[in-house]
């Protein structure tokens, strides 16, 4: 079993990015995000603002949905603009910037939504991602997850001079990249480990997110793990009222890999109890240039990646460990 995180992975009071003035305050955090992001590359938040009801009210959702029967479930597999249902032990991770392809499917079941985009957008089912999420027949269900959704959305927004602050920046130098920001909230469900399952059987493979940022609500099942820089695993452990938040391998490339977009894996170590989690992955604009930032590379010969549009890099990404998508049309 992997050690406690202890104090390894750092809690950061964002309260002060909340309101007016919020400049002074961005230095502060940006200064303890820079510190977490060059060694784990994970943190809790505290003070994020968002109200309790809010996560509970997500939390409700996930399970109810997840515990509908498949013939209910399965009608809104997977788009091709990957929204919907995964189904469960349906996803494998072929595709990670540090490890080889798993050897099983990840042990987990998710619902999948992104920005809704009205039909009247030109790039409606004309471009990559850009499409009709897909609902269960749940009025209630619906608006307790785009109530979580905004106010997720809303939270990163604010969280972005700190990240600005955190490479040297002005705080508002990403803010250009994020309008809009591409955001997909994943509902997870991890079923309880049989006590005699094999070593490969895992929640989630260790893998790296593909992304800028990730901020996860978890329960207090446990069995979130990181990978220290000198390859050993700690726990994340459930923290009431505060946030787990990740950079992903964007945010590397930004910073010539300075910044650590941490492996992390997820083993249910329950053989009683479900495991729910719901992550809101913070991207930026599809349209977005990603290159090496001028404070992280010395000379040219330092650079270590290509400039890259930020939707090239993803749906490649996406399509390597998501074959299972259905056509949408």
């Amino acid at each position: 079993m992997a050690p406690t995180a202890a104090n390894e992975i750092p809690v950061i009071d964002v309260s002060g990015l909340q309101a007016a003035g919020f400049e002074s305050a961005a230095a502060d955090v940006g200064r303890q995000i820079a510190s977490a992001c060059r060694d784990t590359g994970f943190f809790y938040i505290v003070g994020h603002g968002v109200p309790s009801e809010v996560v509970d009210g997500v939390f409700e959702a996930n399970r109810t949905f997840h515990a509908r029967p498949d013939e209910e479930k399965l009608p809104i597999k997977l788009n091709s603009w990957h929204r919907g249902y995964q189904p469960m032990a349906s996803t494998k991770m072929n595709s990670s910037a540090r490890f080889a392809p798993a050897t099983m499917p990840n042990q987990l079941e998710s619902f999948i939504i992104r920005d809704e985009v009205p039909e009247s957008d030109p790039r409606f089912k004309q471009a990559p991602f850009i499409g009709p999420n897909q609902w269960p027949g749940d009025a209630v269900f619906r608006a307790q997850v785009e109530t979580y959704h905004a106010a997720l959305r809303d939270l990163a927004c604010k969280l972005l001079p700190g990240f600005s602050c955190a490479v040297g920046n002005a705080v508002d130098y990403f803010e250009p990249f994020f309008n809009p920001a591409s955001t997909t909230l994943r509902l997870v469900h991890y079923p309880p480990t049989p006590e005699q399952a094999p070593p490969d059987h895992i929640g989630i493979y260790p893998h790296t997110d593909y992304g800028f940022f990730t901020i996860l609500a978890q329960d207090d099942v446990g069995g979130l793990e990181i990978q220290r820089i000198d390859g050993s695993w700690i726990d994340a452990p459930y923290i009431e009222g505060a946030f787990v938040m990740n950079i992903g391998d964007i945010m590397a490339r930004w910073t010539n890999d300075v910044f650590n977009s941490s492996p992390h894996r997820v083993i249910n170590k329950s053989a009683s109890r479900d495991r729910y989690s719901v992550a809101l992955f913070f991207d930026p604009n599809y349209s977005s240039m990603i290159e090496c930032l001028d404070e992280f590379a010395e000379t040219e010969s330092d650079i270590r990646y290509e400039p890259i549009r930020y939707l090239d890099y993803y749906r490649e990404r996406m399509d390597n460990n998501h074959p299972d998508r259905v056509p949408a049309y």
